[in-house]
């Protein structure tokens, strides 16, 4: 009787990283974020790894999920009013105001939000990208 060994030339093979959208990221997330649901079940259902799906909950949670799937629009209604004539509009001096003033009220789902005299348009962005999640 023969035996036949083969030497085996080490570590197999590594293929290469799977990327994915960003899309289909949120898409697992939020399926495993649902009430009921596993992290293993869903990670198997798409063929991925739970430790990878818990890492992309992190970077839900922190808010890192939401800059490509961020490029669609969505309209907010505005509504103008005029200030009451009790309530004169904030007092600024000239030199540090850098735009109009006035007053804007957002309602978004259960967050409100009410901005008033001069905005800087970079806190508001911030604000608003938060708010929007």
């Amino acid at each position: 009787m023969d035996t036949i060994i083969q030497s085996s030339s080490g570590r197999a093979k590594r293929s290469s990283y799977r990327h994915h959208p960003v899309d289909f990221k949120r898409a697992v997330v939020e399926q495993s974020l649902a009430a009921g649901s596993s992290v293993s079940l869903v990670a198997r259902e798409h063929d991925i790894n739970a430790n990878q799906v818990f890492a992309w909950r992190k970077l839900y949670k922190d808010g890192l999920l939401d800059i490509e799937s961020s490029q669609d629009s969505q309209l907010l209604q505005v509504v103008l009013t005029e200030l009451p004539p009790s309530s004169a509009p904030p007092t600024v001096a000239s030199e540090t105001m850098t735009g109009p003033v006035g007053v804007i009220h957002l309602a978004v789902g259960k967050a409100k939000l009410r901005l008033e005299g001069c905005v800087d348009a970079a806190t508001l962005t911030l604000v608003l990208g938060h708010l929007l999640r």
